[in-house]
């Protein structure tokens, strides 16, 4: 039976992440495919990233590719080459809270703190360890997208 307070309450799901080996093909790929508006390209040069989104209603992807080889998301397309699911974004109404309430209970986020994301948002990832092998991001709701 699940507990009457979680320990993460979640608000929504902001994003899910995808890495993929070469963004500008697969946002012509995505568009053709499934019609969905996919925003212009974004360099996160302190995650050694380019980023897009495509919207599909109440939930966004996150197209990651790598623009260095020594970033986690080269890392994880040096394992899975055609690239694949990286993690879900839920959101959250404050991420100190959850992330004191995760660790209390044992769990190891990948960080040993709460940290700004490139976006401006207060966010931390859960260890897939914790969590049936899925990456979650925990991130805070309360900013625009």
């Amino acid at each position: 039976m699940p507990p009457e307070t979680p320990l993460i309450p979640v608000t929504g799901c902001d994003h899910i992440a995808l890495a993929v080996p070469d963004l500008e093909a697969t946002i012509v790929l995505f568009r053709g495919l499934f019609g969905v508006a996919v925003g212009p390209p974004k360099d996160v040069p302190e995650q050694g990233m380019r980023i897009a989104y495509a919207e599909l209603g109440n939930v966004r992807l996150e197209l990651m590719e790598p623009t260095k080889s020594d970033s986690p998301i080269a890392r994880f397309l040096g394992k899975r080459p055609n690239g694949g699911l990286h993690h879900i974004s839920l959101t959250t109404a404050d991420p100190q809270s959850a992330f004191d309430n995760a660790t209390e209970a044992g769990l190891t986020p990948i960080s040993p703190q709460v940290q700004r994301g490139h976006h401006g948002r207060d966010l931390f990832f859960l260890n897939p360890r914790d969590t049936n092998g899925t990456l979650i991001e925990i991130e805070d709701e309360g900013h625009e997208r």
